[in-house]
């Protein structure tokens, strides 16, 4: 299948280490500690990748895995001790059926259900003396870890250091990269056309008058109105639907006002705090000033699940769902009402 790229994706360039804004990063490791264990694996769904074939234990070892062009990582045999220092990367790594080759996950990492979470275990101020306790021969964090790299490597421990994804191909490449890493290539080959999929048809059940009506959107990441621009890799899916943030493209995760969210007055707004901090349409609505808000007049506040909003995981094609599912049952039904008396 072809590399799945969304309207207004930025062209391939060399990659850079890139990182969340510390506020923003506290904010949604917060979230994710505050529901981590109410966090419930879906029917019908293995995340783990029981139903999917491992690849031989033996064959295509050793290996160099190409993170970036300046970062090369051999690893010799296939990795049966991994610790996994983001939430992100332990989904990748069950859903390509490597879960039973991780022995030990960071605090955050609550989901799957059975991915082993260990109290105190940080990957954004990780231990380079608490991972090697689990004698790990393969590490897999994100770039806020950059600083346990050289003593993991110096321990010779390889060591994929793994960027948040900028665009959704990111996120594709790095489940095919776990799968070179892990001797699952092409259970992650099969995860990522699934994936794809997913997508695609998800974005075909939200009729083209809602995405060429140019509405805005506002996404809340917390009660303190830190949000998203266009330029995120979660801003450029809100743009396959059509949407654009009214946050300016100046930073990636501005924090606004309640009076500059008032006057932008948003279409739709999207809650990515509903667990963390039990936001809802109902407390958003009770704020001075937003009941003027288009989006809480017409009862246009959307509630998503904080983890799926929050990772470039596996599970992007299950947001898109959503995003799908939700604009189909709370914008399109506003947009058809709004039409029929110019119809008449």
């Amino acid at each position: 299948m072809a590399p799945h790229t969304f309207p207004g994706t930025r062209i391939p360039r060399p990659r850079r280490r890139r990182s969340i804004p510390a506020l923003v990063a506290s904010a949604l490791l917060a979230a994710t500690a505050l529901v981590g264990c109410g966090s419930d694996q879906e029917a019908g769904q293995s995340a783990d990748g029981d139903t999917a074939t491992t690849d031989s234990t033996a064959e295509g070892f050793p290996v160099t895995v190409t993170v970036t062009p300046n970062d090369q990582v051999v690893i010799e045999d296939r990795p049966e001790r991994i610790v996994s220092l983001s939430p992100t990367s332990t989904e990748m790594l069950f859903a390509i059926g490597s879960g039973d080759q991780v022995v030990a996950a960071d605090e955050y990492s609550n989901y799957p259900e059975e991915a082993p979470r260990v109290d105190g275990l940080s990957g954004y101020t990780p231990n380079v003396e608490a991972v090697l306790e689990y004698d790990p021969d393969l590490v897999v964090l994100t770039s806020t870890g950059e600083g346990i790299v050289d003593g993991l490597t110096a321990a010779g421990v390889p060591t994929l250091m793994l960027d948040a994804s900028e665009v959704l191909e990111d996120t594709y490449e790095q489940i095919e990269l776990l799968g070179e890493a892990t001797g699952n290539r092409d259970n992650a080959t099969e995860l990522v056309d699934d994936m794809q999929t997913t997508i695609d048809e998800a974005l075909a059940t939200v009729p083209q008058d809602v995405k060429d009506a140019g509405l805005t959107y506002y996404h809340e990441l917390s009660s303190s109105y830190h949000s998203i621009s266009d330029r995120t890799y979660l801003g450029q899916i809100y743009a396959a639907f059509g949407l654009s943030s009214i946050a300016p493209d100046t930073d990636d995760y501005p924090q606004l006002t309640s009076e500059a969210v008032v006057a932008a007055n948003p279409d739709i707004i999207f809650l990515a705090n509903t667990k963390a901090e039990g936001m809802d349409p109902e407390t958003v609505a009770a704020r001075p000033g937003w009941e003027t808000i288009d989006a809480v007049r017409d009862d246009q506040v959307i509630s998503l699940d904080d983890d799926l909003a929050s990772r470039w995981g596996p599970r992007v094609d299950e947001l898109v769902e959503e995003i799908a599912r939700q604009l189909n049952e709370q914008v399109v039904p506003t947009m058809e009402n709004a039409a029929a008396p110019a119809a008449a």
